[in-house]
């Protein structure tokens, strides 16, 4: 299990929501990419004490949103 999916899980199992550093970890993407697609409503995004966070369940669906396939390339 990977750092990122030892940290979305708490000890009874609840999902625990992601950081900005954290998805970018797990994307392997930038900060400018995170924010920009929660500015165009591609991502969904939680505000929490002025900081972004998000669902894993959410980013698994803005991943299988984004999938290609072979004539998409």
């Amino acid at each position: 299990m990977t750092a990122i999916e030892n940290r979305a899980l708490a000890a009874n199992g609840a999902q625990k929501l992601l950081t900005v550093d954290d998805l970018c970890e797990y994307l392997v993407v930038s900060k400018d990419f995170i924010y920009d697609e929660v500015r165009h409503g591609r991502l969904r995004a939680s505000r929490i004490a002025r900081q972004l966070r998000f669902r894993p369940a959410d980013v698994d669906a803005f991943v299988e949103a984004n999938a290609v396939t072979g004539s998409d390339l």
